[in-house]
């Protein structure tokens, strides 16, 4: 078989691994060693880690380096921890160092952390194989801390796939991750899916610390997008970081907006980063006598 088939056969499975190809798959596909060594010297093979290469260009992209770092663990190899958490769309940031388990045990290289002699059940979610959503949570809360857990449990919830008894029935004892993940489904706070930043989440923690009804976050009340509302007490709290409401511009929208709200009787309270962390107890009363005048708590 002459180079031009070869590549093309080698083309179409990379293509199917955004661009990435192993060594063993190099060599299933009838390459020996000298080829492979050849395509590497003239640029149409480059190696971006041990027994794994980039096809034709590097074209680097997350999809690309994810498709890497599980082709470098070998067969059966699947996205874990944080990094799966992220693939899933449970947190927000992908790790620095992309995290992946194997059934086998391969040593960890930079920017790839393998988690070796782990038999699992792999599911593939946007055609890339990463551990189950049990799975991926038990391992999440057995490396980050507990806000991101939580967090990951809101945006199960608001997706409709909180699933309480599988979670609970993957727990168990000696299995790291256990009691963290039951921990945080027992204070499970939807909310937490709807915060938008650390600010919010902050808020939601302080409103559970100090026993303030729990509002509901990031709700558009007469057109206007409100941080935290309580509509049974017709009842709006701004959260004000620095990165938007620090212009000009930003706080005469502000302005409006509380006038607008104002303009349909809701009373509006505006609590800085400062207020909220270092005056919790004047925040609290704040609010508290808010709650009462406008219907009780």
């Amino acid at each position: 078989m002459g180079d031009s088939k070869r590549m093309e056969r080698v083309a179409v499975l990379a293509g199917e691994q955004h661009g990435r190809i192993s060594w063993a798959q190099l060599v299933a596909l009838d390459l020996n060693k000298p080829t492979i060594g050849r395509w590497s010297h003239s640029g149409y093979l480059t190696r971006v880690l041990p027994g794994v290469y980039a096809v034709g260009h590097h074209a680097p992209s997350r999809e690309a380096d994810l498709w890497a770092a599980v082709l470098f663990a070998g067969p059966d190899a699947m996205l874990s921890h944080a990094t799966a958490a992220c693939w899933h769309g449970l947190i927000e940031y992908p790790p620095t160092t992309i995290e992946v388990s194997s059934p086998r045990d391969v040593d960890s290289v930079k920017g790839v952390r393998v988690y070796g002699r782990r038999n699992l059940e792999l599911t593939l979610y946007k055609g890339l194989a990463a551990t189950s959503i049990a799975q991926t949570m038990l391992d999440l809360a057995a490396i980050a801390e507990p806000r991101l857990v939580r967090k990951a449990l809101g945006r199960l919830d608001f997706r409709k796939q909180l699933n309480v008894a599988a979670l609970e029935r993957i727990c168990g004892h000696g299995k790291p991750g256990s009691k963290p993940l039951r921990q945080a489904l027992a204070i499970h706070q939807p909310q937490l899916a709807r915060a938008n930043g650390r600010l919010e989440e902050n808020f939601i923690e302080f409103c559970e610390r100090w026993e303030i009804p729990m509002p509901i976050f990031n709700a558009r009340v007469h057109g206007v997008l409100v941080d935290a509302y309580w509509p049974q007490h017709r009842l709006v709290v701004e959260l004000d970081g620095i990165d938007a409401h620090s212009s000009t511009a930003q706080r005469h929208r502000d302005k409006s907006n509380d006038l607008a709200l104002r303009r349909h009787a809701l009373v509006v309270l505006r609590y800085d980063w400062k207020l909220v962390m270092k005056t919790p107890e004047l925040v609290h009363d704040d609010i508290m006598r808010s709650l009462e005048s406008r219907g009780g708590s």
